[in-house]
């Protein structure tokens, strides 16, 4: 018999899994707390989920492993994607910076710098 805790755990994971498969910017932050907070359940199954194990569970865990990974690769690239997004954002602040004072760079020291040669 399967403990109760690892088939919630299973159904988080799932949940997870398919909530990382959203990928518009509006729902970000949304996606984001829906994630954490699936995290910080499947933290608290993990008390629970201790050895012993049956063989029935052990083989329920051989099937979670390849969902866990898949998990892990979709967290990687969601947070590779919200880090390319924060970049971004920083460059367009720059940028828009730069625009509204093309000045703020150039050195007011009273020398003057002959580009000719």
């Amino acid at each position: 018999m399967i403990r109760e805790s690892l088939k919630v755990w299973r159904t988080k994971t799932e949940l997870l899994v398919r909530l990382l498969d959203v990928r518009e910017e509006e729902k970000r932050d949304k996606v984001i707390e829906q994630v954490d907070k699936l995290i910080m359940e499947r933290e608290g199954l993990q008390n629970s989920i201790q050895a012993p194990y049956t063989d029935e569970e052990m083989e329920f865990g051989k099937e979670l492993l390849p969902l866990e990974e898949e998990l892990r690769s979709k967290l990687s690239v969601y947070m590779k994607d919200i880090r390319i997004a924060i970049s971004d954002q920083q460059k367009k602040k720059v940028s828009v910076h730069a625009y509204m004072d093309p000045y703020s760079n150039v050195y007011r020291d009273g020398t003057f710098y002959d580009k000719k040669k």
